[in-house]
């Protein structure tokens, strides 16, 4: 099996190796990169950042930093970015391309009942960031050629030293993400229950 890109940087992490290339632009070339008038091509990394829902509250100058402690890498088609098992240490946003969430079969194999599918400007992996040794709970694929930027939970650490204030931002807006995602999943876990009462009340009643 081959190995997921997460165990490779973990590994090349205490090897000292470099898997990924890191975001850095100066304030000037942000700005102009960022900027919906210049001539630049729609899709470049601070374009895409600005329009990131989980990051709109961020300032111009706020999403530069947090870029300069982010990664971006391509992925081909079908390779694992993490698989269910693993310890978690990166937070992803899908800079182009499809990313697939599934569990795993017995012995490895990846189910074919995929249960999310992921495209452009969606984020996955974020407990990674929250919880220490977080175990991930499913396998992430990417589905086509696909292109991810994402932070790891050592550059967050020292993004919370260098410069607390984006870093409660982030750790923030993510926590408000999940809190939103958890309240939708209750909800729906209720509307289920009052389902099965009613199918149960109808049995009863026949």
């Amino acid at each position: 099996m081959k190995m997921s890109y997460e165990k490779e940087i973990k590994d090349a992490t205490s090897d000292k190796l470099e898997l990924t290339k890191k975001i850095d632009f100066s304030m000037m070339k942000y700005l102009w990169m960022a900027n919906p008038l210049s001539s630049t091509r729609k899709n470049s990394i601070p374009r895409f950042l600005r329009n990131i829902e989980l990051l709109k509250n961020f300032s111009d100058n706020e999403l530069r930093i947090l870029a300069k402690y982010m990664h971006n890498r391509k992925f081909t088609e079908e390779e694992v970015v993490f698989r269910a098992g693993e310890i978690g240490i990166g937070f992803y946003f899908i800079f182009s391309g499809t990313v697939e969430l599934s569990h795993d079969e017995l012995g490895g194999e990846v189910s074919k009942d995929k249960f999310l599918i992921l495209d452009e400007f969606g984020y996955f992996g974020e407990l990674a960031l929250l919880q220490e040794g977080n175990q991930r709970t499913a396998t992430a694929v990417a589905r086509n050629k696909c292109e991810l930027v994402g932070i790891f939970k050592p550059d967050l650490d020292t993004l919370i030293v260098r410069h607390p204030i984006v870093a409660t931002k982030l750790i923030q807006s993510i926590s408000i993400a999940l809190a939103d995602r958890l309240y939708y999943l209750t909800s729906e876990a209720n509307k289920m229950f009052k389902r099965i009462k009613q199918l149960e009340a109808k049995h009863d009643s026949e």
